[in-house]
């Protein structure tokens, strides 16, 4: 690094961390951003996420207490490769699954949310979010943010509690370029839907296809199925205990425009397929 680019980096570090510093009713913040590392406080107890390039990180803190970090990372996998690949990676240093949050999260989402994981130590300390974005022609963008002020407003989260069954499903994502517009999802009493439509002309089994690999990744297992060109079904046991089933539909509605819907809920087998929200699928 040369003398010149040396104090660009200052530079623009300051400037950063300037814009990002904001009064706060309960004290003084302060922001440390940092150029291709990780705050020290956090750097042994993080593991660098595998086939990644860490860009930088910014540490916010109020009266010398930690509140939020965030590192950015590039990485040539896609969101969901370098997402489960990282996952044994923090599991070595004590970070499980986190599950803690209320409301509904599963269900068809636009495109460029990404994919994203949650995880804590043994219940205790900070909340790990982890969320992979891919980008057009552009390697993914991978962020790390370690929250410790979610912590304080868990206990009210949990009040509002979230009904069983909604976690069994999944996030499901269109292909990329193509516009979801959400037309509503929700439940409760053993069963969840979500439905939406896209803008496109993909062929009906093309994209039930699509969203079947995204319900396998959830460990979803198809029982049946089929498509045309006008409907394509496929119906699915879901993980777990409770004999949960599942349906995903994708209908050509009309031209330059595919429904979308899928549904879960704790059902038994019936003979000649799966019962699923008061409709009987059979197939093969």
């Amino acid at each position: 690094m040369t003398a010149e680019s040396g104090s660009n980096d200052r530079g623009l570090r300051e400037l950063a961390q300037r814009l990002l510093t904001h009064a706060h009713p309960e004290g003084p913040t302060s922001v440390e951003v940092l150029l291709r590392r990780l705050p020290e406080s956090v750097a042994l107890e993080i593991p660098m996420p595998p086939g990644s390039l860490l860009l930088g990180s910014v540490l916010h803190s109020r009266q010398g207490r930690p509140t939020l970090m965030e590192a950015v990372f590039d990485s040539e996998r896609e969101p969901h490769e370098v997402v489960t690949a990282y996952a044994p990676e923090l599991a070595q240093r004590g970070w499980n699954a986190f599950e803690g949050f209320g409301g509904m999260q599963g269900g068809f989402v636009p495109g460029g949310m990404g994919e994203g994981r949650s995880f804590r130590r043994d219940n205790g300390g900070p909340v790990l979010m982890v969320v992979g974005r891919a980008g057009i022609g552009k390697p993914t963008d991978l962020r790390l943010r370690l929250d410790w002020e979610i912590i304080r407003h868990l206990p009210e989260m949990r009040r509002h509690g979230r009904p069983e069954g909604a976690e069994r499903l999944p996030t499901l994502g269109p292909p990329s370029g193509i516009l979801l517009r959400g037309g509503g999802s929700g439940g409760g009493g053993g069963t969840w839907h979500s439905e939406a439509s896209v803008e496109t002309d993909l062929p009906v089994a093309e994209l039930q296809s699509h969203f079947a690999l995204q319900l396998e990744r959830a460990d979803w297992k198809r029982v049946g199925g089929s498509a045309d060109d006008t409907v394509g079904w496929s119906s699915w046991q879901l993980p777990g205990e409770g004999n949960w089933t599942g349906i995903l539909l994708v209908l050509a509605t009309r031209p330059h425009e595919r429904f979308l819907y899928v549904r879960i809920e704790a059902s038994v087998p019936s003979e000649g397929g799966y019962h699923v929200g008061g409709m009987t699928f059979t197939g093969g």
